[in-house]
């Protein structure tokens, strides 16, 4: 089986690939994102947003014309 390689300093294995959650937190105190990374270099393969600032929908009500 292959195993993912870190493109920085070419160390092997799953188990060298670490994340760590942002210092930054909502008020909710969740991070608001994921950082993936190398454990022995600390190559960043990604980051995972964690918190989602989404706009409120509010509800529509639609009433029929009155005749």
């Amino acid at each position: 089986m292959t195993e993912p390689t870190c493109p920085n300093c070419s160390v092997a294995g799953v188990e060298n690939i670490t994340s760590k959650e942002s210092i930054e937190r909502s008020k909710t105190r969740q991070p608001w994102y994921l950082i993936v990374h190398c454990n022995q270099c600390g190559h960043v393969y990604d980051i995972i947003a964690k918190h989602v600032f989404s706009q409120p929908i509010a509800p529509s009500l639609v009433l029929p014309k009155l005749r």
